[in-house]
């Protein structure tokens, strides 16, 4: 339905300027963001920011394969009593380490949307600038467009992700 109504745009938008010269390009905004120098590095500035965060998860995961084994070993030797606490401490442990893992990727989201807003927004404004500047009627992003067929020549993907990068130096 989406590609429909975009298809539908790009018809109507191609109607109404017939009488002049119409010139379309289409970047991928996700390799932009991801190998430009600024989305480079956010990128490098959430890893090291959630480190610390990782590593806990990763120590926790240890320590509940390690009380699973114990438990496996030791299910024939302990008594049901016993065996049904030890069970019910580590589907605790387990459910633990569950709400950590969302909390870790809340908070993992949280901050890449803090880091790549203002990305974005200037990209954004790097894309209008070039457009005008170099006389586009549209310029669509490849990925949300359903662009599936764009000559290279059209693909203006490495010249924006350069300007992005002049602007975020310059700014």
């Amino acid at each position: 339905m989406r590609t429909f109504i975009l298809t539908i745009f790009f018809v109507l938008c191609l109607a109404l300027t017939a009488g002049a010269e119409t010139k379309i390009g289409f970047i991928d905004m996700k390799t932009v963001i991801a190998k430009s120098e600024p989305g480079s590095k956010a990128m490098e500035q959430l890893k090291s920011q959630f480190k610390d965060m990782k590593d806990n998860l990763d120590t926790q995961k240890k320590s509940l394969d390690t009380l699973k084994d114990e438990l496996q070993k030791q299910s024939m030797m302990l008594s049901q009593e016993a065996k049904l606490d030890k069970e019910t401490q580590y589907k605790r442990k387990v459910r633990d380490f569950q709400d950590m893992g969302q909390s870790y990727q809340r908070k993992l989201q949280q901050a890449e949307q803090n880091l790549s807003k203002p990305i974005i927004d200037k990209l954004l404004e790097v894309i209008e600038s070039y457009g005008k500047k170099n006389g586009y009627t549209a310029i669509f992003d490849k990925q949300a467009s359903g662009v599936i067929y764009g000559q290279e020549s059209v693909d203006l993907t490495n010249a924006i992700m350069a300007e992005l990068n002049k602007a975020m130096r310059g700014k």
